[in-house]
């Protein structure tokens, strides 16, 4: 079998760009274009011969997969064994069992074990391949029709007609024969064309169409250019082109010819181009352009030819609007919304004579460009003429939309199978241009709102009907309704009512839309299509987004004073809304989103820019709201199966340690200065981490029996901020007690942080082995060790601030460094540290301790000599020489290195 041929695309690509070329240069009059529209028409060749291509591979497939399917070989029938019985052995010969395989050696394939045959299985049937997307449609179709007959004919033919107008332009300009000769030279080369392809039509059929093609094409440039040039009465013209087009539309339909059909339709709407000169006699050409468009309308009537109708629609539409944006004045109006009109009517009834001869394919590129595509482009052409005109574009979409109502209401009244499909679409295209009426008449928000529940309303009936189209439309409107929404939000009418307003009705009615539609979508699951997986959950957000938005707005806009704990509770008020909504419907999502609501809405609350403190503005209310509502759907998921539970646990007690202090901190600022009010933000944590901490965990729930969320995942975030506290606080604050005389160790921020690591110790006593690992799953020491250095840190900061309040010492950096007091007594102070923890370690064998306290000690003698030294006169000075070396003698002598323990022996 010899392999297919491959189809070549030079001529293609030849063809195409020497028509893009010579259109682009006669358009334009400039070589550079010539050359640009050559280079796109050859890209297009490409694009078509790749798509084709495609589509053969494609076809070549699906066979092979219908020949395996359909062909599979039957097993061949199993051969019936002939065994001979084998001589018994002699009495002599001891019988010897044999191995399996020396036996089956032994005997002779004819009197061998018959071998069972097993039935091949048939392969499996191949997924059926993705169907061609519209564009692969249509390229198809055109590439399938450039296959057929001859492409250099074809290409021949395209070339020959524009030389043939240049020629004709040519001589025009510059007279070189009488014009009456010219166009009768034109005339009778396309009568020749005419004749020699209608003889040739038997035995060569396709190069007959194209000179038939051809020849049609030469007669409508003749007859429009000689009437342009009024050689002809526009009465006689206008008779000779209704002949042609007759004429091109028996020859089409009589031959089956499609290419005669779109060669010559293709001439006749480039002729007036090719010849223009530019009089802006718009009559003229959109007459000569019915009559065209009334062959395309014939054939149609005969053949269903998507190509032909296509190509008809672009030059006709194409043209009307490069006439609109170039040659139209506002007295044009009436004359030329005629033609706009009576062009729209004649292919709405190509669409209906489509259906007629078959059952419309929407889903392809050239019948969804007809039937969807016409009305966009003709009524955005209509509505540029009239839009100076008030209410004159909601008036046509209205007009418009009930055109479409009608006519797919008097279709269906006809109960063809086959125009199904077209009813569809045209009561889809009426519901389109009826709602766009709305916004041409009305306000956005208002247009919103109608928007929404019509889209609702269709998507309701998509689903009870089982229609995909009408869903898609119904959930496209409602975000359009969404958009023009957002475009008025930022108008208010001052004599507005609270609540009962445009603004806040608009905003209800995108929601209960949303939310319904995302209810219907959720009941529809079973039967929903795949790109509609999800669908359910966006609705159903999108509607809860509506209704936040809505009511937070219409809080800020009426209660201004209030609007912090408004809007928390608006919130709370939409979670006992949400949870019904569950429970009644048996419904799952709404009780998830109102479950993770209150959390977002905290986080959102808590970093409000405009926030001085979380009780502002009625927010006291508001929170209590809030955390009710929380708990309250914490206690409901328990019985639900709600997933992180634990975490929505913990997260609740970061929000009510984080809004306690900070309201804490903010009351007593108005109240005193001082360090008090940046306690709170220690304090409160410490509380926190203390009631964690205790044995027994109170009250029972939600603590006791969430014990892994509030013991683990609700204290450590706590924890971790004390510890941020604690440093920050110790290096940046003098601990400043205002109205209270400050004493050593006894101080409010002393105390506090003397607190917080008595409620850290507190908590981690409490935790079992296992819980501890969770927390902490590095070496403990260094666990042991980043305590050690808050310490550390905080006893070195309240030796420096007694210094500061009892003996004026100073406190910045600069006067710490060259204070001898605070020098001589932090020398001695990490001297003492040094020696009590060298000591400890040696009476309780800690030999990593006392490395620790000997590394301390090591500090102290270099800073002795590297910085006190330098003014060794002093007092101050001297008695930190004294102190540190006295305590060196007694540690030396009380604390020894204590001995490696037995498992570090091993170890090394």
């Amino acid at each position: 079998m010899q392999p297919e041929k491959q189809t070549s695309s030079k001529g293609l690509t030849i063809c195409l760009a020497l028509l893009f070329g010579v259109a682009g240069a006669s358009l334009y009059s400039d070589l550079e274009i010539f050359w640009f529209g050559a280079l796109l028409g050859a890209l297009l060749a490409q694009i078509f011969h790749l798509r084709g291509r495609v589509q053969s591979l494609d076809e070549q497939l699906r066979s092979l997969s219908r020949t395996v399917e359909f062909r599979v070989p039957a097993p061949p029938p199993a051969p019936t064994p002939e065994v001979t019985p084998a001589p018994a052995p002699s009495p002599a010969i001891p019988a010897v069992q044999a191995p399996a395989e020396q036996v089956t050696s032994a005997v002779s394939p004819s009197i061998a074990q018959p071998t069972t045959t097993t039935r091949p299985e048939p392969p499996r049937r191949p997924a059926p391949p993705p169907e061609p997307s519209a564009i692969d449609r249509l390229t198809g179709e055109f590439i399938a029709w450039l296959k057929r007959g001859n492409p250099l004919a074809r290409i021949g033919i395209v070339i020959l007609f524009f030389g043939a107008t240049f020629l004709a332009k040519y001589a025009a300009e510059n007279s070189l024969f009488p014009i009456e000769l010219r166009f009768v030279g034109i005339a009778i080369g396309a009568f020749a064309l005419l004749i020699v392809g209608w003889r040739l039509r038997e035995k060569r059929p396709m190069y007959s169409e194209v000179l038939q093609g051809g020849g049609i094409a030469g007669l409508y440039l003749t007859v429009y250019a000689a009437t342009r040039f009024d050689l002809l009465p526009t009465g006689l013209a206008f008779g000779l082109m209704v002949v042609i087009v007759l004429a091109a539309a028996i020859l089409a339909v009589g031959q089956n010819a499609l290419s005669l059909a779109v060669i010559g339709t293709a001439g006749g709407f480039l002729a007036p181009i090719m010849v223009s000169t530019g009089s802006g006699n718009y009559i003229a050409l959109f007459s000569y352009y019915a009559v065209l468009n009334l062959g395309v309308f014939a054939v149609a009537w005969f053949r269903p030819w998507k190509v032909l109708n296509v190509l008809g629609f672009l030059f006709t539409f194409t043209i009307t609007g490069l006439w609109r944006v170039n040659g139209y004045e506002s007295g044009d109006l009436f004359a030329a919304d005629a033609f706009l009109i009576l062009f729209f009517l004649m292919y709405v009834g190509v669409s209906i004579l489509n259906c007629v001869r078959q059952p419309p394919d929407l889903k392809g590129y050239v019948s969804g460009a007809l039937v969807f595509g016409l009305p966009v482009v003709a009524f955005g052409l209509h509505a540029s003429m009239l839009s100076g005109i008030e209410y004159a574009l909601a008036w046509s979409a209205f007009a418009l939309g009930a055109f479409y109502l009608l006519l797919g209401w008097v279709l269906y009244l006809t109960r063809r199978e086959n125009f199904r499909l077209l009813v569809e679409a045209f009561a889809a295209l009426g519901v389109i241009f009826g709602s766009l009426a709305i916004p041409l008449a009305f306000d956005s928000r208002t247009t919103a709102a109608m928007w929404a529940v019509e889209g609702a309303g269709l998507l309701w009936l998509g689903v009870r009907q089982e229609r995909k189209l009408a869903r898609a439309f119904g959930a496209l409107l409602q975000i359009a309704a969404g958009m023009g929404y957002l475009i008025s939000m930022t108008y208010r009418n001052a004599a507005d009512w609270p609540v009962l307003n445009s603004t806040m009705l608009g905003a209800v009615m995108l929601s209960i839309s949303g939310i319904c539609s995302g209810y219907w979508l959720f009941r529809n699951q079973a039967r929903q299509a795949r790109y509609e997986t999800g669908a359910d959950v966006v609705f159903t957000l999108w509607g809860v987004g509506w209704w936040l938005l809505g009511g937070v707005r219409e809080i800020e806009m009426f209660l201004p004073e209030a609007w912090y704990g408004g809007t928390l509770s608006f919130v709370a008020l939409t979670v006992a809304l949400l949870a019904w909504t569950s429970l009644k419907r048996e419904w799952r999502l709404p009780l998830l989103i109102a479950t993770c609501l209150p959390p977002l809405c905290a986080l959102l609350a808590l970093t409000s820019a405009t926030l001085t403190h979380p009780f502002a503005h009625w927010g006291a209310v508001g929170w209590v709201l809030l955390f009710a509502a929380h708990f309250a759907m914490l206690r409901l998921g328990e019985t639900r199966d709600v997933p992180g539970l634990n975490w929505l646990h913990a997260g609740a007690t970061w929000v009510f340690a984080l809004v306690v202090a900070w309201e804490a901190s903010y009351q007593i600022a108005e109240l005193t200065t001082g360090v008090w009010a940046l306690l709170p933000w220690g304090v409160v944590p410490a509380l926190v981490v203390a009631w964690l901490g205790r044995q027994q965990l109170r009250p029972s729930w939600p603590v006791a029996v969430r014990e892994q969320a509030y013991r683990i995942y609700g204290a450590i975030p706590a924890v971790v901020a004390m510890g941020v506290w604690i440093l920050v606080i110790n290096v940046n604050n003098t601990g400043d007690s205002t109205w209270l005389p400050y004493m050593p160790l006894l101080n409010p921020l002393d105390i506090s942080v003397a607190l917080c690591f008595a409620s850290l110790a507190m908590w981690w006593s409490s935790l079992s082995d296992a819980q501890r690992a969770t927390c902490w799953q590095f070496d403990p020491r260094v666990l042991i060790a980043i305590v050690a250095g808050l310490v550390f840190i905080w006893l070195n900061a309240a030796l420096i601030r007694t210094l500061h309040h009892n003996f004026g010492a100073p406190i910045t950096l600069y006067g710490m460094t060259h204070s001898t007091l605070v020098q001589a007594s932090l020398s001695i102070f990490w001297g003492v540290l040094g020696f009590t923890a060298m000591t400890l370690a040696a009476r309780q064998r800690w030999r990593y301790v006392w490395m620790v306290g000997a590394a301390l000690m090591i500090v102290v003698v270099a800073k002795l000599f590297l910085v006190d030294l330098s003014n060794v006169g002093t007092v101050a000075r001297i008695m930190s020489f004294l102190t540190v070396g006295a305590l060196l003698l007694v540690t030396g002598y009380l604390a020894p290195l204590p001995p490696r323990k037995v498992s570090e022996q091993v170890t090394e």
